[in-house]
């Protein structure tokens, strides 16, 4: 009952409290949930109203440990993701398909966010501390640290969406898949159904009597915030000669801005560089003169990585050259660009 009656009543169960903080120079002002709001007397200089400096300085750690806790630990997982970055082989390094899903992005942003606070939560409790003994006192924490307290807590909820959203994205098939095989009873890949869509063929570079034989056609669009990306291969051979085959391939990226279609032609150009091609590593030269804005070919012509506006296009088809005005024009018409 007395417990009861205190928690009703503060006042009388910290009346000697108050009197002697109102000895001391402080004035009782308000009390809400369990706190009590002091002021200093007018004209009057009190005393500190917590005299014990060790009570209080760990008072201060234990309210402080949990983000100093967080911050070490995501400064460590920050550096150890430097080093297993650092380790992996270049020819594994690809950062395209970020853009191609929108849980990529969602992932990256949220891991930019995460950084972001983690490192501003890192230098704002080492300016609070610094200032705290400085006035040998615990101060009162700035706008600042209270804008770092809501990120985190954006950055934690926005975690909570994130990984159920992961779980799902495993199970989602992209916007369009077309497969044909000789291995295939189901062939959805078929010659009219690819044409539908903007990628460079063998019909397309009179290649028809070669894949009467034998061919393997997949074509597959991806669509995110930022990107509409289609990905198509095909393997053609030569109907009186199995081992003369045509290998095509067309990445086309439909950016939704013009910078990021340069960062796009960049990354995709040092990706490929390095190994991130089906076919090998593909050892650009530019090739300014072909009409595109932007533009490298290697292996005589075979392959093309072109920028033409938000466009990015790579296009490859071994044995043939591409870089000839009648195939450019082929090139340019399947993937919906302008005519030089």
């Amino acid at each position: 009952e007395s417990i009861q009656e205190g928690y009703d009543d503060p006042m009388r169960t910290y009346k000697d409290y108050f009197q002697l903080c109102e000895d001391a120079g402080w004035e009782l002002v308000q009390e809400l949930r369990g706190m009590f709001l002091f002021r200093s007397k007018p004209g009057t200089d009190p005393l500190p109203i917590q005299t014990d400096e060790e009570m209080e300085w760990e008072r201060f750690w234990e309210r402080n440990k949990p983000r100093l806790r967080t911050t070490i630990v995501l400064t460590v997982a920050f550096a150890l993701l430097i080093i297993m970055f650092l380790a992996i082989p270049a020819s594994r390094w690809r950062f395209t398909p970020i853009l191609l899903r929108n849980i990529s992005l969602l992932t990256f942003f949220y891991y930019l966010l995460d950084l972001f606070f983690g490192v501003l939560s890192w230098a704002v409790s080492k300016r609070y501390l610094s200032r705290s003994k400085k006035a040998d006192q615990v101060e009162t924490p700035g706008r600042l640290a209270r804008v770092v307290n809501s990120g985190e807590v954006l950055s934690d909820a926005l975690a909570l969406i994130l990984i159920p959203l992961i779980f799902v994205n495993i199970f989602l098939p992209p916007a369009l898949e077309l497969r044909s095989s000789p291995f295939e009873e189901n062939r959805t890949a078929t010659v009219a159904a690819c044409q539908e869509h903007p990628v460079v063929m063998a019909q397309d570079l009179g290649l028809t009597d070669a894949i009467a034989r034998n061919y393997g056609r997949y074509l597959t669009l991806r669509r995110s915030l930022l990107c509409e990306y289609y990905d198509y291969s095909e393997l053609a051979f030569d109907r009186d000669e199995e081992e003369n085959s045509h290998q095509l391939t067309t990445e086309r990226y439909d950016c939704a801005f013009e910078p990021l279609a340069r960062l796009v032609f960049d990354l995709r150009a040092w990706e490929t560089e390095n190994g991130d091609f089906d076919w090998g590593k593909l050892d650009w030269e530019e090739a300014p003169g072909l009409g595109f804005e932007e533009s490298y070919v290697c292996r005589d012509g075979s392959y093309l990585l072109l920028r033409q506006g938000k466009v990015v296009a790579l296009v490859g088809c071994s044995g043939v050259d591409l870089t000839t005005l009648e195939n450019l024009q082929i090139v340019r018409t399947r993937l919906g660009l302008p005519q030089a």
